[in-house]
């Protein structure tokens, strides 16, 4: 077989070159197309769906909305693996993991079929959403918005109706979340005790201002069934009717009357303004407001193309955005991988001019040189050029996998290059008449049988990786993918153009090639320490396991991770304060820290924001922070990393972590984790839960073999907690509905009705005076309507502070609580044996059970695997 294979090539040795220059220039001329990422795709198929509902906790959120959807729409779906789902105060979100293999399409396909029945979930939130497929390194790039002439609703304005639709139209833009989103809205915001001095009610104020509108969404209004204005056909033409709304602004709202009054307006018993709604997050530029436009990417587009493309689309709007301060500096990751490129191309400039320098110190013949200096890069070439028609990214992976292989690349071209020379140069000395082709070929068969058992086992010995399971293998399979192609591509190159290019510079010539004067030097330097080798065999046998010993001696103070340390100039410090924090005081807190930051050397520019935005990647409460640092690169990187850290440390009471960015499901898969076996309790009562816990923790901990058994902490935040009182509302002749909708109202706003103004859309809200709401005691002493006139709402309610989670998270469409558990010394296997007969003596009510989980387990023993594999 490989006789055929060479001797055909060299028959067909025009065709050959042909085709080797054709697939090296067009292949280099393509890969500059090739997307370039930091890190590879690596996510398994998955769906997310978010809901939106502004002002509910997170337990009315879990039971309102996460519940019936996750359990009654979405659990179940076609090829679904796993489902997880968050709630956390205003939002919902439901993580949906397909089985691998899965067309991330018809997944996707398959879960809109499922939300087309959302219509049927509580009328307490926006519709549920699909978020559009992201790329596993998500955040392509960051922009900053400031200005000092635009109000921040102003600012809004643009930011939802002109900037995030144009920058969604960018090439590979998936979403565009916005950091400090203020959407201008027309407000009523009324005082009950002015309503009842002029003898209005909430509800006339509600009908009033959804009725003066065109379109409400609130159903029991006449102006939820707008209609059409249709049109009317004369004799010669027909005449379409358009009605134009007359109110655009606070002041022409303020003029409409208040119905059932006796001439009463809006404006004579509430404060007609414009404002904004409440936030679930800000941002922070130049230690003001601002906002923050975090770029997402789709799996596959180039970091780079996406963030030129957000660039010149901003530079085009620019000049409709006068007064408006963009910053695209705040986090940048293409400034990473331009330098990374240069970095690279600068290397393989340097290592292509050694590799000839040495190919012509060992091989003493220009044209052997050259032979060897064509094959090294086609080999290259051709691997990434498979890599790039199979859609894959050029990633710190592929070129892991590119510097693995290049020994063996190196190795192919030399050995089939020498051998050749040597063995046309004792042809040409013994005067052999013999043909320069059967020569070459001879030559070529002579290394191509042993070294293709050599690459045989060089491909058996990669091929483990490719059936490592979970993100883990999908993390390390282009590494391994790569290393192949490229091996393979240098024995095709070594079959098929190497013993061409030799016909055609070697075959003809009458000196083929010298010795090198280097190589009988080194061959005598060779053979003197084999023979010592050779002579000692028991000492070099000694001396090898010895080396062997303390090198695994030493695996166990290694830092087990498998992510190499990206200097990346954006560097990500995530905060976290107390539960219960506010916004004002994170964002008070946060300009300190920038602030701090600012002033040390190297760090050109931070950025930050806190809680969350909508369709965002994070799923947090508004005690959570991140600031974003952009370093300087001619800084001295670990020292100003040093100094951050310092600075960082500083405050008590905020907890923090200094990192590069790297997406949350990377350090999942990559990092050490710090327990061994999961027990997972599932149920419905988070008290009952963590009873549960303790009872399964100190009956594990008893096990053989068990370190550590804990029980994950689950962070509380104070919430407020009304309750009516059904006899105290019998005397006031009231419902526990109606104490609710007029507290919801006053406290969270209502929407009654929609501006659409110069192809915008504003909301109409009904709002409670700020003064109503700003403490404990006013939402106490906050007047509710009864037929027996206004009645403070303590009096109504038990109102009181109890704790709450500030996130709920589901597994399995049931809560659930983690026991982590810590194994030396034993077999994870015995050890999760023998909790499996602990916890079936465990007693559990109705609806409560356990399951032993192995993911921490399976992640170390991929490690291990791994580790295995690449020796």
């Amino acid at each position: 077989m490989i006789r055929w294979i060479v001797g055909s090539s060299l028959r067909l040795s025009l065709l050959v070159v042909v085709a080797a220059a054709a697939i090296l220039v067009y292949g280099i001329t393509q890969l500059r197309k090739m997307p370039v990422d930091v890190f590879p795709e690596f996510n398994p198929p998955l769906v997310e769906v978010q809901t939106e509902a502004l002002g509910l906790s997170a337990a009315e959120v879990e039971s309102l909305i996460t519940v019936p959807t996750e359990a009654d729409l979405l659990n179940g779906v076609a090829w679904l693996d796993q489902i997880y789902s968050e709630s956390v105060a205003g939002m919902s979100s439901i993580l949906m993991v397909f089985e691998p293999g899965t067309d991330p399409i018809r997944a996707r396909q398959m879960v809109q079929e499922r939300l087309t029945q959302a219509y049927a979930l509580p009328n307490v939130s926006k519709p549920p959403v699909m978020l559009q497929p992201l790329s596993a390194s998500s955040r392509a790039m960051m922009v900053g918005l400031s200005s000092e002439e635009l109000s921040l609703i102003e600012m809004g304005v643009l930011v939802r109706w002109n900037i995030k639709p144009r920058l969604m139209g960018v090439p590979g833009v998936a979403n565009v979340a916005v950091w400090g989103q203020r959407e201008r809205q027309l407000q009523m915001q009324v005082d009950p005790e002015r309503l009842h001095d002029n003898g209005v009610t909430l509800a006339q104020i509600i009908k009033t201002a959804g009725e003066a509108l065109w379109v409400s969404p609130l159903s029991y209004l006449e102006a939820s069934t707008p209609g059409t204005a249709g049109w009317i056909d004369t004799p010669t033409q027909r005449l379409s009717i358009r009605h134009l709304l007359p109110i655009s602004s606070p002041e022409e709202l303020a003029k409409v009357a208040v119905v059932d009054t006796d001439g009463l307006l809006l404006g004579d018993v509430t404060n007609v303004v414009e404002e904004h709604q409440p936030l679930i997050g800000d941002a922070t530029l130049d230690d003001r407001p601002g906002y923050l436009l975090v770029i997402e990417k789709f799996p596959g587009a180039s970091t780079e193309a996406v963030t030129r493309g957000v660039e010149e689309a901003l530079d085009a709007m620019r000049p409709g955005l006068t007064g408006i301060e963009i910053d695209t500096t705040v986090f940048r990751p293409a400034n990473y991988i331009e330098s990374a490129r240069a970095n690279v191309s600068r290397s393989l400039l340097i290592g292509a001019l050694l590799v000839l320098l040495l190919l012509l110190l060992f091989q003493w013949d220009w044209r052997s040189a050259l032979i060897g200096f064509v094959a090294i890069p086609l080999s290259l070439v051709v691997a990434t050029f498979v890599l790039y028609l199979r859609g894959a990214t050029f990633n710190a992976m592929v070129l892991a996998g590119l510097a693995m292989a290049l020994g063996a690349v190196i190795d192919d071209a030399m050995i089939d290059v020498e051998n050749i020379t040597r063995r046309l140069r004792q042809h040409r000395q013994e005067g052999s008449d013999q043909a320069a082709t059967a020569i070459i070929l001879s030559a070529a068969l002579e290394m191509r049988s042993p070294v293709a058992f050599a690459t045989l086992i060089l491909v058996l010995a990669v091929t483990p990786i490719l059936f490592l399971q979970d993100l883990a293998g999908a993390f390390f399979r282009p590494l391994a993918v790569t290393y192949l192609l490229a091996v393979l591509a240098s024995l095709a190159t070594a079959m098929l153009v190497t013993p061409v290019l030799s016909m055609l510079l070697l075959g003809g010539s009458s000196r083929p090639g010298r010795v090198s004067p280097v190589i009988p030097g080194l061959q005598r330097v060779y053979r003197g320490l084999l023979a010592r080798t050779v002579g000692a065999s028991t000492a070099t046998l000694v001396a090898a396991a010895a080396i062997i010993l303390i090198g695994l001696a030493a695996l166990p103070f290694l830092e087990r991770s498998l992510l190499p340390a990206f200097k990346q100039t954006d560097l990500l410090i995530q905060l976290e304060g107390a539960p219960g924090t506010s916004r004002l005081e994170m964002a008070r807190m946060e300009v300190q820290v920038s602030r701090e930051l600012r002033s040390i050397a190297g760090v050109r520019n931070v950025g930050s924001h806190v809680g969350r935005a909508e369709t965002g990647d994070q799923v947090v409460g508004i005690n959570s922070g991140e600031l974003w640092a952009s370093l300087d690169p001619a800084a001295d990187y670990d020292q100003t990393v040093a100094a951050i850290r310092a600075a960082i440390s500083g405050y008590p009471g905020l907890s923090a972590i200094v990192q590069t960015y790297q997406p949350e499901r990377l350090g999942q898969t990559l990092t050490s984790p710090d327990h061994d076996i999961t027990v997972r309790i599932y149920g419905h009562d988070l008290a009952v839960l963590r009873d549960k816990a303790q009872e399964v923790r100190q009956a594990v901990a008893e096990i053989d073999g068990v370190v550590e058994a804990r029980t994950e902490a689950q962070a509380e935040e104070p919430q407020l907690e009304i309750e009516v009182d059904l006899a105290a509302a019998e005397r006031h002749r009231v419902i526990p509905g109606d104490v609710r909708r007029q507290a919801t109202t006053l406290l969270s706003g209502l929407q009654v009705g929609t501006l659409f103004e110069e192809q915008k859309v504003f909301e109409v809200v009904v709002w409670g005076v700020p003064e109503i709401r700003n403490s404990l005691s006013d939402i106490r002493g906050l007047p509710i309507e009864t037929p027996l006139g206004l009645v403070r709402l303590d009096d109504l309610a038990d109102v009181r502070i109890v704790p709450t989670p500030v996130i709920i998270r589901r597994d399995a469409v049931s809560r659930f609580v983690d026991v982590d558990v810590s194994v030396q010394g034993r077999r994870f296997g015995a050890v999760a044996a023998a909790i499996d007969e602990r916890i079936d003596k465990i007693a559990f009510p109705m609806e409560f059970h356990a399951e032993v989980l192995g993911d921490a387990a399976t992640r170390q023993a991929a490690w291990w695997r791994v580790w295995a594999a690449a020796l």
